[in-house]
């Protein structure tokens, strides 16, 4: 590596984040007695980055693009309480969850359609109008139609799909784990992201958008148009999310999904996207929501208990926030 990609690569987020990972990794490791790294805590580790990781990538988008989306947990549990309610009611769903899946679909596509009008017609704050469309989405789920939760009724492949795994392991104790074949969605998710951000216009538009919105306008983009798709495909993405989350718990809880978005926007803000827009990298959020995965599910490795996570994440918060401002400022330097 030559001199100038090496200055290239220093100066971005998510290599110290890929550092910090590592060494955290190394220091739970020898901290835990080496448990960190036993296959069982690796693949509970992989498991749990399945949802929170596909959630991160749609808050990337957005957050690309000069956003911030704080109702996709809304419109998530919206979505699969409505798709499951629906398949359980109508005995849908017993032997191939497609159907759900679509519903869910559907569901969210439709609100993120609310949202991306509101937001593309009205230039108004997102941040202003998610929080907003956030409680309305919460009072259809929770008030005017009364989603219950659904357990034991869940339909046969929903369970099916949420226990099936790739392999199993076991630790010296004998517990055993199993890595989830939910976690394909996570990996195509990860790949299709990366696709759409750095080759297509679509995304170079994105990234166009977030750095000057008026420059962006200028040059061709088709702003309306593109913040309009943006919020349907992330509520389409966050409906589809919700029923991966339904399989793997193998149960729909509307409650299920309050205050996610203040665990996963931190951790996008810590993998490099900048709160002002126009930055950001598929590779920093995975990297984040690694570290925030380990740190997590390590705490009780090394006998702390696991009211510190708010701790911790409230920590992230501050530590991204001034991440992104730092490098604005040398960005207008």
């Amino acid at each position: 590596m030559n001199k100038t990609a090496w200055k290239r690569l220093t100066k971005r987020t998510e290599f110290y984040i890929f550092i910090v990972l590592i060494a955290l990794i190394a220091g739970i490791q020898i901290v835990s007695g080496g448990q960190l790294l036993e296959p069982t805590t690796l693949v509970t580790i992989l498991r749990g980055m399945v949802v929170d990781g596909m959630f991160a990538l749609i808050c990337l988008i957005v957050m690309i693009s000069g956003g911030f989306d704080l109702s996709f947990p809304a419109i998530s549990a919206f979505a699969y309480s409505a798709a499951t309610t629906i398949c359980v009611n109508q005995g849908w769903c017993e032997t191939n969850p497609l159907a759900g899946f679509l519903l869910a679909i559907l569901f969210g596509a439709i609100l993120g359609a609310f949202n991306g009008w509101i937001i593309a017609n009205f230039k108004l704050n997102t941040m202003i109008v998610t929080l907003g469309t956030q409680t309305f989405f919460t009072g259809l789920t929770m008030g005017l139609f009364q989603m219950k939760e659904i357990t034991s009724t869940l339909p046969a492949s929903f369970r099916a799909l949420g226990e099936s795994y790739f392999f199993e392991v076991y630790n010296s104790q004998g517990q055993r784990s199993t890595l989830t074949t939910s976690i394909v969605f996570l990996i195509i998710m990860i790949a299709v992201t990366s696709f759409v951000l750095r080759k297509t216009m679509f995304g170079r538009a994105l990234y166009a958008i977030g750095g000057n919105e008026v420059s962006a306008e200028r040059a061709g983009y088709n702003v309306k148009r593109i913040k309009f798709i943006l919020y349907v495909a992330v509520g389409a993405l966050a409906g589809f999310i919700g029923m991966v989350r339904v399989c793997l718990a193998r149960q729909s809880i509307p409650k299920a999904m309050v205050g996610k978005e203040m665990a996963i926007i931190p951790a996008v803000i810590l993998g490099g996207a900048s709160i002002f827009g126009g930055e950001g990298s598929v590779f920093g959020t995975i990297c984040a929501i690694g570290l925030i995965t380990v740190v997590s599910n390590s705490m009780l490795l090394v006998g702390i208990d696991s009211y510190w996570q708010n701790f911790f994440n409230g920590l992230v918060i501050l530590i991204g926030i001034t991440i992104s401002a730092v490098q604005a400022k040398r960005q207008r330097r």
